[in-house]
């Protein structure tokens, strides 16, 4: 399944980037959060920000 997800600073709430997030699990466990906590898992690996100072929430459909 994949969803677009949108990752925004939380101070002033600006768009920084966006990912388009691919979740291959037959069942997730809470819908589009793991989508949402999977951008944020990504914004820190690549050093963008940590989940402190960044949102993330999936486009509607």
């Amino acid at each position: 399944m994949k969803r677009i997800v949108d990752v925004f600073k939380r101070k002033d709430r600006s768009l920084v980037w966006t990912y388009v997030i691919s979740l291959d699990r037959p069942r997730l466990a809470s819908g589009i959060i793991e989508f949402e906590h999977e951008a944020l898992r990504l914004s820190a690996l690549e050093e963008r920000g940590s989940s402190e100072t960044l949102t993330a929430r999936v486009r509607p459909a």
